[in-house]
């Protein structure tokens, strides 16, 4: 998987501007705070008695229907583009590659995030309470059985959709008009790690992100990286059911 891969067929290079994919991620953020804000005036007017076990559901489930409709209205109705301009291409035998690629991407996220962890503990970070601080997972175990299946669901096949839509459609190939293919691919990275606004787990996303978007241009579609995305959300909610 080669950055430098610049001799691309017309049908596969990039189409959304920078300007394009900026404006989608302001409305995705706005989007998101407003979802957000309406569940906690609900909470607080007393009109909905939230507990844990519909909370947990309602914010993911919130959240991800606001970016979702963001990207529909701000990004596909207002540019009109259509899901081809941002990567929905049929994939072809390349696809295979993945069967070795997935696993791969995967071993490396962690064994970055196993340095970072212990270059944290070199100064003293807490990365134990951080952990469990940050992670919006951490009350899937009081979940009955169909609020979580409807959570796992959402965190491993929706939310992987519209984040590639976002950050490996428009922003990946917005970056790519406007830088060389390596920066693209280095900031589209480092802004999906940081918008996640995990510090102890910065690594793991930052190395995630390198490898979606290598992805994406390796095989010149955004199945590869909703699939790898997948996969890696897979993982990390199995690790969280598995250790409650």
């Amino acid at each position: 998987m080669s950055v430098s891969e610049t001799h691309q067929p017309a049908s596969q290079r990039p189409e959304a501007t920078l300007g394009q994919a900026a404006w989608a991620s302001m409305f995705v953020a706005l989007y998101i705070l407003a979802a957000s804000g309406a569940l906690v005036a609900l909470g607080l007017s007393g009109v909905v008695d939230f507990t844990l076990e519909s909370l947990l559901p309602a914010a993911f489930g919130s959240v991800t229907a606001a970016a979702m409709l963001a990207l529909y209205v701000h990004l596909f109705r207002r540019n009109s583009m259509t899901p081809a301009d941002l990567g929905f291409r049929r994939p072809g035998l390349r696809i295979l590659h993945l069967l070795w690629q997935i696993p791969v991407a995967i071993i490396v996220c962690m064994l970055a995030q196993g340095l970072f962890l212990g270059l944290l503990s070199l100064i003293d970070f807490d990365t134990a309470t951080a952990r469990s601080t940050s992670d919006p997972l951490k009350d899937l175990g009081g979940l009955s059985t169909p609020l979580t299946a409807v959570v796992v669901l959402v965190v491993t096949v929706l939310t992987p959709l519209w984040e590639e839509v976002l950050f490996r459609g428009a922003l990946l190939d917005g970056l790519s008009r406007r830088f060389r293919p390596f920066t693209a691919v280095v900031l589209s990275a480092a802004l999906f790690a940081v918008v996640h606004l995990v510090l102890v787990g910065f690594a793991y996303l930052f190395m995630l992100g390198l490898a979606l978007a290598l992805l994406r241009r390796f095989h010149g579609n955004i199945w590869a990286p909703i699939l790898l995305h997948a996969a890696s959300n897979a993982l990390v909610t199995l690790v969280v059911l598995t250790a409650i």
